[in-house]
């Protein structure tokens, strides 16, 4: 057994990263293992699907310098994957058979791909998704003998893959569930001026569809049916979201759900036992996944892990991404619209959408304003009262 750690976080994406930043700042004194599987993380996983066109050097995406806890006091093991948590030792098994103890844990394991139902095992290969490096790197590396694409998702990743794919100069088509564009984050309307701008790059969309099965055609190619029709592609994309990692919370006896069990303070069933970010299962069902929700949560869990008394409050933040010629901001923007007053306007290509309640501006939704996305973004955070967004950012 080596030296006993304080504090041990399993995972370095930003939840992870964070969660080291808070317990230094909680309990500067405090010794910190930080351990990831990938080779090479600490990196910013959103940046990949904006740089397949392109490629990127080694380092490029990294989410901060690695010496930046070079003082003694935090330690950094990449490619070391964690294989069971004995609760009542207070240890961790890695891979190579070594063992880790800890004083309290903070879980930041993230998210994995989800696919349809139609994969089977060996069918593990003849498909792409994107969510590591690894991931990034083999999709270039296949995309570059395709010329027809099919993507199976219609979320902000499958749109961002879509946007690459043209500028790779590939025939890309769109299929999926659900009746328009982006339906977590956009409108009925901004969903339509989107898909706009997909159909004028030539991207072929097909909604409310589902893949029934790939087969190699023995040509280089899958052949594809899909309930509304059939073809054969390239290449098939799986971008159809991402579901809560509990493996490793679940073999050790902490209460998972869809994520894992949290309180407010980020504490799991087990009180020596802090989680966040995409693995994290809030009291009310609530699971975040995005990136800058996920280091928010990193820094409580840290904080706490570290001995602090933090309370996450399910502040709201915002999504923006730029995809082929539209930039898109949205924040909080309601499942369920019933009870808000809406305002919409659109002034020549720019779209605005404004959800109020009682307290003031509680979401909003922006198409091509990129250069006012810190106002939009305090406006919601302060909700700003109906007259005020009028004045200072209605069109």
């Amino acid at each position: 057994m080596e030296r006993a750690w304080d504090i041990v976080v399993i995972g370095a994406g930003s939840a992870g990263v964070a969660a080291v930043e808070g317990a230094r700042r909680q309990n500067a004194d405090a010794r910190i293992l930080l351990l990831d599987e990938d080779q090479e993380a600490p990196y910013k996983r959103t940046q990949l699907s904006k740089y397949l066109a392109s490629g990127f050097e080694p380092g490029q995406f990294s989410l901060r310098d690695r010496d930046c806890f070079a003082d003694g006091s935090v330690e950094i093991r990449t490619g070391k994957t964690v294989t069971s948590v004995d609760r009542e030792q207070k240890t961790l098994t890695l891979s190579a058979g070594e063992d880790v103890s800890y004083g309290t844990l903070v879980l930041a394991t993230g998210s994995v791909p989800m696919y349809p139902r139609v994969v089977r095992p060996h069918e593990v290969g003849s498909f792409f998704v994107l969510r590591t490096l690894e991931d990034a790197r083999r999709l270039i590396d296949g995309l570059a003998r395709a010329k027809t694409v099919l993507v199976d998702g219609m979320g902000v990743l499958a749109l961002e893959v879509t946007d690459q794919l043209i500028q790779m100069q590939k025939k890309p088509t769109l299929v999926g569930a659900t009746a328009q564009l982006m339906p977590r984050q956009l409108t009925t309307r901004a969903a339509e001026l989107m898909e706009e701008e997909l159909v004028r790059n030539k991207v072929k969309l097909m909604f409310q569809d589902e893949i029934l099965s790939f087969e190699d055609n023995g040509k280089g190619a899958l052949d594809v049916a899909m309930l509304k029709g059939s073809g054969a592609f390239d290449a098939v994309v799986f971008c159809i979201g991402v579901r809560p990692r509990t493996d490793l919370a679940a073999g050790c006896g902490l209460k998972v759900d869809r994520g894992i069990c949290v309180n407010e303070r980020l504490q799991s069933s087990d009180p020596a036992v802090f989680v966040a970010g995409d693995c994290a299962q809030h009291p009310d069902g609530y699971v975040s996944y995005l990136w800058h929700a996920a280091e928010y949560q990193g820094w409580i869990a840290g904080e706490n892990a570290a001995g602090g008394n933090a309370v996450f409050d399910r502040q709201a933040f915002r999504l923006k991404s730029s995809i082929f010629d539209t930039f898109v901001f949205s924040m909080n923007m309601p499942r369920e619209t019933q009870g808000y007053r809406i305002e919409e306007v659109e002034v020549d290509n720019v779209y605005q959408a404004f959800f109020f309640t009682d307290e003031g501006l509680d979401g909003v939704v922006v198409l091509n304003d990129e250069p006012r996305s810190e106002q939009y973004n305090q406006a919601v955070v302060e909700h700003w009262s109906v007259d005020r967004v009028a004045d200072e950012l209605m069109l």
